[in-house]
């Protein structure tokens, strides 16, 4: 798109906000401060001012634009359906160019991103404390347990026979890092669900990172080489982290293939049955990430696919919908904030006394098991894959 005619696009997404401020109850940041320059009405009044030249790119405006944790909890409720998302990404693009370097820069670069993840994981806490994001990615990082190696890239066959399509399934950066377990479970289920499974070499970052960032070229660059990695023959692509998800579906051309979450996948397309799993008789807490919530309405694959668990008793923890401050490097730019909006997760999993907390995003499983882990709660945070391929019964012939 052209600049004239990507300055006509985001005029023309502006204008349809009516000033209505039925999103302000809405928004996380809103709710913290009650300062109309933190609600998705005031960011675009702000926009509005930036596009037009009335307003210039200081140090408050930017503040405010970069608080957003971009959850799009608004959109749910917008009657004008104004595409805030798809703003707030265009104002940090205009806005890239001339903001200073900083140090959560780096996740923004995958290779960078998993090195980063790894060093953080095993330096001392000693040697991390002088530096505030890398302290923090320490103390996150070490919070998730690596619960089983991901698996190496590759095709892998179910039993002979049983082939009921080919699917790929999207690894990610940090997910292939810190949740490297959820992707051994989900080829494990896929396997038993007779689905023959690709894991491609050079698939890298969805770039949504990069994308929230303002770093929209660097987003077009990593989109352009998931979708050479993914141009194969596929029934479907299964991606595991619901913000990673959202971002794969908006790519431009679209990938090769029909992209689906994996709790959507399984849940419609695996055939899975409670006689497939081991009873669990214990009660679990189930967060609903606010990109699966607010973008997919996909609260219910998650729930209904650990209903297949018998004697697994599910609690809804955090309200539908409300981000829990990972938001991507959020949790490191804006720890106290982030810190603010987790603790009702927090605390109604320790109230409730769930020895188990699933989440279906990885940024916020690390954010979560952070906050459990500082409040000294002995709680185990997983994907829901995770625990269905616990669970999953072993049949022979």
């Amino acid at each position: 798109m052209k600049n004239g005619d990507a300055e006509k696009s985001i005029t023309s997404d502006l204008d349809r906000c009516v000033k209505c401020g039925m999103c302000l109850p809405e928004c996380p940041t809103y709710r913290l401060e009650t300062n109309e320059n933190e609600s998705p009405r005031g960011r675009l009044a702000l926009i509005e001012g930036l596009t037009s030249g009335r307003l210039k790119a200081d140090s408050a405006l930017v503040g405010h634009l970069d608080n957003c944790l971009a959850c799009r909890r608004c959109e749910r409720v917008c009657p004008s359906q104004v595409p805030y998302g798809r703003l707030i990404d265009a104002a940090r693009e205009r806005l890239f160019v001339d903001r200073k370097p900083r140090l959560t820069d780096l996740m923004r670069n995958p290779a960078l991103l998993r090195a980063g993840v790894r060093i953080a994981r095993t330096v001392p806490e000693a040697l991390s404390r002088p530096f505030g994001a890398l302290h923090r990615m320490h103390e996150i990082a070490r919070a998730l347990p690596v619960t089983a190696p991901a698996p190496p890239p590759g095709d892998y066959a179910p039993d002979p026979g049983q082939t009921r399509g080919h699917v790929g399934l999207f690894p990610g950066c940090i997910g292939n890092v810190q949740q490297s377990g959820a992707l051994a479970a989900a080829l494990r289920l896929l396997l038993h669900a007779g689905y023959r499974v690709s894991v491609p070499k050079t698939a890298v970052c969805c770039g949504a990172l990069a994308q929230h960032a303002g770093d929209a070229a660097g987003a077009r660059r990593l989109a352009a080489t998931n979708q050479r990695a993914f141009g194969q023959e596929l029934d479907a692509i299964v991606s595991l982290a619901s913000g990673c998800g959202i971002h794969l579906d908006a790519y431009r051309p679209p990938l090769a293939a029909p992209h689906l979450d994996i709790g959507r996948f399984l849940l419609e397309q695996a055939g899975l049955r409670p006689n497939d799993f081991a009873p669990l008789p214990v009660s679990a807490g189930l967060h609903t990430a606010c990109s699966l919530e607010n973008v997919y309405r996909g609260s219910q694959w998650a729930r209904a696919l650990l209903d297949l668990i018998p004697e697994l008793r599910i609690a809804a923890v955090g309200e539908a919908g409300q981000c829990c401050g990972a938001a991507g490097d959020y949790m490191l730019r804006r720890p106290q904030t982030a810190a603010s909006l987790r603790a009702p997760v927090i605390e109604q999993t320790v109230c409730g006394e769930h020895p188990l907390l699933l989440t279906g995003n990885v940024g916020c499983a690390m954010h979560l098991a952070a906050g459990l882990r500082e409040r000294g709660a002995q709680v185990e945070v997983l994907h829901p894959v995770e625990l269905l391929a616990r669970q999953l019964l072993c049949r022979k012939g």
